[in-house]
């Protein structure tokens, strides 16, 4: 009976542990939404700014995400690789950095978009991946597809030639 109880005990904190790993998946994606919809809305200098803060917040989350594959299991066939891919997503962090100093804002927003869409095919090519439940993969395919689209709606405000805050 204990060994009843403690399955269940198990099975409960693992659904609450997902449940809060996508509402907390979720929180993080609000200022994707935000920045990307407020040049849309407010436009002129605001608007570059905004851009600006989603590339930098992106830079840190794509960065974060790369540091993720050090907590994948080690016994996995080609964690040595996945540690070096790993590393590369944080540098390309730090290049979207870079290009956003330099004023390359279109090139970091399309790398940006990129970057998360390819992170996520990266992941899921794991074994540690293919271990998670279905409505973890679910999550994580949705919640990149989300960051990819507020990266594309920024690139439409930046090319479009009526709003583009650099003319």
């Amino acid at each position: 009976m204990s060994l009843e109880v403690s399955s269940a005990r198990k099975i409960e904190e693992k659904m609450n542990i997902n449940n809060i790993k996508s509402t907390y998946g979720y929180i993080g994606f609000i200022p994707f939404a935000f920045f990307s919809i407020i040049p849309w809305i407010f436009g002129g200098p605001i608007s570059q700014t905004a851009i600006i803060f989603q590339l930098a917040y992106g830079s840190i989350i794509i960065t974060f995400l790369g540091g993720m594959a050090w907590g994948w299991r080690d016994d996995q066939s080609k964690q040595s690789f996945n540690l070096s891919i790993g590393i590369l997503y944080s540098l390309v962090g730090c290049l979207i950095l870079l290009l956003t100093y330099f004023n390359y804002i279109l090139l970091g927003l399309l790398i940006s978009v990129l970057s998360f869409q390819s992170f996520y095919y990266f992941e899921r090519s794991t074994q540690d991946f293919k271990t998670r439940d279905d409505e973890y993969k679910k999550f994580r395919k949705m919640l990149s597809l989300l960051v990819a689209i507020s990266f594309l709606i920024s690139s439409a405000y930046w090319i479009n030639p009526y709003s583009n805050p650099l003319t």
